[in-house]
Parts: C-alpha cells; sequence; structure tokens
C-alpha cells in the first residue's frame, strides 16, 4: 500500500468536483438484506449535506417488488436516485464462486453471493461514472458521506479502512493462516471490504475486473473470506488508507462514547441488530433510523431470535 496521508487530509475536497454534482453510491442486496439497507441508506441521507444528493445504483440480487416498493417508500427520493442493475449471473453464480462461501464455516454464515458482485461494479455502472462508493448493507452512517467523497483518491485503485488485527499475518493465523498461498507479503495490509471508494477510471484502465476473476480461477481453494480476499490481494500495496472511523467493524461491541465518535457503524460480525436478543448502544443507533422507513416497528420475534441463536451455536459446535 502507498504511503499516504489520507487519514489527515480527508475533509479536503478536490477541486475538480463540484457539490452540485450526485454523490455515486452503490450497494449489492438480495431479499434478505432490503431492510437493513434501507437503514443504511436512510441513516446516509439524513446526515448528507442539504445541498448535496446520491444516485445510488442497486445491484438487484432477486430483491422481491413489494421490497423494492417499500424501500423505495423509505429514503427521501428527491435527495436520493436509486437505480436498479439486474444480477451480474452471466459472471458470478454457483460455478464461478469458491466452495468456501456455502461451506458452513460460522464466521461465513452472513455471507452470500450478491456480495461478489462488487467485484464487477465498474463493469456493471456507466462508462462516464469515475468513481464511486460501496457500501455493504449492514451500516449505519452518521457522517456526511460527501466527506468521504471528497477525500484524494490520487492513484490508488480504492480507499478503504485497514483491519487493525490483520497488520501482522504471522501472529493471527486464525484469520489469514494461509496468507502465502493467497499471494501476500508479510508487510501488506489487509482492509474490510464493507466501506469501499472506488478509482474505477483507474480500474477499467488497468483491467482490473478480468484480474479479479482470473484470481478468482487460480486460487480458488484459499479463498476464505470471500471477495474481501481477493480484492485484497490483487490490489495489495496500491490502495489508500481512510480513518478507521469510516468503518467501525466491531460495532455490536462499541461502547456509547465509541459510537457517538463513529463515521460509519458497521455490523461485520454477529449479533446484527435486526435479529440480536441483548441490547447495546450500536443497536440503538439502527433502530433510530430503521423506525424512519417502512419498516417500522420491526422487533424480530422471541422464537425466532432463539431459533437463529440455536443454529449459529450448532454451527460453531459442528465446526469445532
Amino acid at each position: 500500500m502507498k504511503d499516504s496521508n489520507l487519514i489527515n487530509r480527508e475533509f479536503e475536497s478536490s477541486s475538480s468536483e463540484s457539490k452540485s454534482e450526485p454523490i455515486i453510491v452503490v450497494c449489492a442486496s438480495d431479499n434478505n438484506y432490503v431492510m437493513p439497507l434501507a437503514v443504511t441508506i436512510h441513516s446516509a441521507i439524513e446526515n448528507l449535506e442539504e445541498s448535496r444528493k446520491i444516485l445510488l445504483f442497486v445491484i438487484d440480487g432477486d430483491i422481491k417488488e413489494l421490497n423494492k416498493r417499500r424501500f423505495l417508500k423509505s429514503i427521501h427520493q428527491e435527495r436520493c436516485e436509486v437505480r436498479w442493475i439486474p444480477k451480474p449471473d452471466d459472471i458470478i453464480n454457483e460455478s464461478v464462486i469458491p466452495s468456501s462461501i456455502t461451506s458452513g464455516v460460522p464466521e461465513l454464515a452472513h455471507i452470500t453471493i450478491a456480495t461478489w458482485y462488487r467485484i464487477l461494479i465498474a463493469e456493471l455502472l456507466p462508462k462516464q461514472i469515475e468513481k464511486a462508493i460501496y457500501l455493504d448493507c449492514d451500516l449505519v452512517i452518521t457522517k456526511d458521506l460527501g466527506k468521504l467523497w471528497s477525500i484524494d483518491i490520487e492513484d490508488n485503485y480504492l480507499l478503504a479502512v485497514a483491519r487493525l488485527e490483520c497488520y501482522e499475518h504471522r501472529t493471527v493465523p486464525y484469520f489469514l493462516k494461509n496468507w502465502k498461498e493467497l499471494g501476500f507479503s508479510e508487510d501488506d495490509k489487509y482492509f474490510n471490504a464493507g466501506v469501499l471508494v472506488f478509482n474505477l477510471k483507474k480500474w477499467r484502465s488497468d483491467k482490473m475486473s478480468g484480474k479479479v476473476l482470473d484470481y478468482v480461477k487460480t486460487k480458488r481453494e484459499y479463498i476464505r473470506w470471500s471477495d474481501q480476499d481477493v480484492l485484497n490481494a490483487v490490489v495489495a500495496g496500491r490502495w489508500g488508507e481512510l480513518d478507521p472511523k469510516w468503518n467501525c467493524m466491531n460495532a455490536p461491541y462499541m461502547k456509547q462514547e465509541e459510537v457517538d465518535n463513529a463515521f460509519i457503524l458497521h455490523f461485520a460480525t454477529p449479533p446484527k441488530p435486526w435479529i440480536a436478543y441483548e441490547d447495546f448502544p450500536a443497536k440503538e443507533a439502527f433502530y433510530k433510523y430503521l423506525k424512519l422507513t417502512s419498516w417500522s416497528g420491526y422487533r424480530q420475534s422471541v422464537p425466532q431470535r432463539i431459533w437463529r441463536k440455536l443454529k449459529r451455536k450448532i454451527g460453531e459446535f459442528v465446526a469445532i
């Protein structure tokens, strides 16, 4: 990864960008995640500077029409234009993705094929779009996305937040125990792919989508953490690091003060707030925005929550 001062320049605007132009945001969702997606986007709009708008591309992993209508009712459409992109089944399908995605590994239980769609963003978006923010569907945005959009991407392929526990692969074998096979060096940092700022112009120019798919074909037996492993390996040393506040990955375990200071809360690990039976500060932040959507009043029933917890425990036991 190139050395940069991106963190120190986090709120500097690029002179070539105008606030009259929309912020390009991309998400990928199936029907299971459309409700938290509504929270993600509603929270982004609520905290956006009034003069800014969002152009949202949703890669559609078979979202039901009823839920699409509920989603559209959940956002301020005058401030967020939504365009649905058909899922790229001809490229991303069960015959292409590594078997680890459905291997029964507890840590991967929440990952679906839809998460792989982000590796093709450069091909799926109109060619005139040269930059885009990718957001996972399990986020709460508490800071103006315009601040993230204004960060100079320089000559990097993307901007992301590093997973601190992955800096030294040798000391965290439980996470990247096969880092050599994946093609990482000991000095490479590893980022979480839940919040990314893509340099689409450079991505297309260097034909990175093809390189990503080639990597999947040659390294599929070693891939554990889905397309996140792939993206990290393909752009190793050529991505810029963001302030960790832009992707607080341990949201369920954050204290109130940490939640208050976060820019983006990411429920990357269980428990997800919409299925958690316990209360925690970040869960309150999620429900704050959920009640402003068409899913207001949603609460998973006690039997559903117990059943989900039981399934998770069984999965953990089987994996031992």
